[in-house]
């Protein structure tokens, strides 16, 4: 009986041993390392899964083999990181088996020799497999190309080769499979969001917004995808708010996670016709983006406009954004002061306002001009926007 009550005590401590190095390795990571997106790194679930089946191997290296898969109850675990997932929970129970194996006696030297090679060898091509990328702040931005500006890419050995839209079905409201592939040479913005998600809900209002702006463009396709566990509480929500577009939920929220290469909900992707995606979280700042075809195809490939001249923003006033508007007097604001613009740059926007159906435009003002005889010449760099926001780029002069 007492033999029974302590292999049963050291199977629950294996198991809170494994929690325990959870714990333990998430709170540096996410707040002292600063990993970015750290829970879906393949490799640090490796890790975790490693090291707690390695202490938990340890105090149960004397408990009976019979018992041991109790052990593997922990792996429960890896669900709420979202890590519980074909192939990955594979691999999971591969390096759960090793480490506990190589805890035991009845595995000789040389087998836990070959064991920790080949769980090395994997460990190594997870590690680089993934970038590993440094926050240097609270969260990651992006500029207008997807380009970090607030964080150091430690390494990154993936091909920069285009995101094609995965391989993926859903189900429709009548829950009927659908295949995002079977919409053909379209432009997609795709929303991924649930009914508990709170901040899901509180942008759906900006999000119809965004529908109901580009309504007449047949060329765009809105696909909102719910991560719902409960799909009938799903489909009284969109029977209810009946929201624009395709309603689509996914039928495995951590397989649509890591196919998406989500790190959390809500998120937005951008798809082009050619079906290359990139991720866009700023509902707002994809207004510019969907307008033009061009431009989103620049932004989803990194491609930056190059500039006539080189444009060195040390060299240019920061100006401060100017709403369109039909009259052809425009001023631009620097210093505290305001000075009306050349009537050949009024005569510019005007035209602009008109072709681009933009709202706003970003101008940089050469801070010293060109003297030409009798003439003062600045240069202007021009950007324009449909949103009150825009990150500083390279612009044509």
């Amino acid at each position: 009986m007492n033999f029974f009550l302590i292999t049963i005590s050291k199977i629950i401590l294996g198991i809170l041993s494994i929690i325990i190095i959870f714990i333990a390795l998430v709170y540096p990571v996410d707040r002292i390392l600063q990993i970015h997106q750290y829970d879906q790194l393949k490799w640090f679930a490796l890790l975790i899964c490693t090291l707690g089946f390695y202490i938990s191997g340890l105090i149960n290296k004397k408990t009976p083999l019979k018992l041991i898969p109790l052990l593997y109850i922990s792996l429960l675990l890896f669900i709420p990181m979202r890590c519980f997932y074909f192939p990955l929970i594979y691999f999971l129970v591969l390096f759960a088996t090793i480490s506990l194996l190589v805890t035991r006696k009845e595995v000789n030297k040389t087998m836990k020799l070959a064991l920790l090679t080949v769980m090395g060898g994997l460990f190594v091509y997870f590690l680089f497999s993934q970038p590993l990328i440094i926050r240097q702040g609270e969260s990651i931005k992006l500029d207008q190309y997807g380009k970090l500006i607030n964080g150091k890419i430690v390494w990154d050995f993936t091909e920069k080769k285009r995101k094609l839209l995965p391989e993926s079905i859903f189900l429709d409201s009548k829950f009927v499979p659908f295949d995002l592939k079977s919409i053909k040479n379209k432009t997609l913005y795709i929303s991924f969001w649930a009914t508990w998600c709170g901040p899901c809900r509180a942008e759906k209002p900006q999000l119809e917004k965004l529908k109901s702006y580009f309504k007449n463009n047949l060329n765009i396709v809105f696909i909102d995808i719910s991560v719902d566990g409960n799909k009938e509480k799903w489909k009284e929500y969109i029977e209810s708010n009946k929201p624009s577009g395709i309603q689509l939920i996914s039928k495995d929220y951590a397989k649509t996670r890591n196919l998406f290469e989500l790190s959390g909900i809500p998120a937005h992707l951008v798809v082009n016709s050619k079906g290359e995606f990139i991720k866009k979280r700023s509902i707002d700042q994809v207004y510019y983006l969907l307008s033009d075809s061009t431009k989103l195809d620049n932004f989803i490939n990194g491609m930056q406009r190059k500039a006539v001249k080189k444009f060195t923003i040390e060299n240019f006033r920061t100006v401060k954004y100017i709403k369109l508007d039909s009259t052809k007097t425009i001023y631009y604001t620097t210093d505290g002061k305001n000075r009306l613009l050349a009537p050949q740059v009024n005569t510019f926007l005007d035209t602009l306002r008109k072709m681009e159906k933009t709202s706003f435009v970003k101008l940089q003002v050469e801070r010293k001009p060109i003297l030409n005889k009798d003439s003062i010449i600045y240069k202007i760099g021009v950007n324009i926007s449909n949103i009150e926001t825009l990150e500083d780029i390279q612009t044509d002069d």
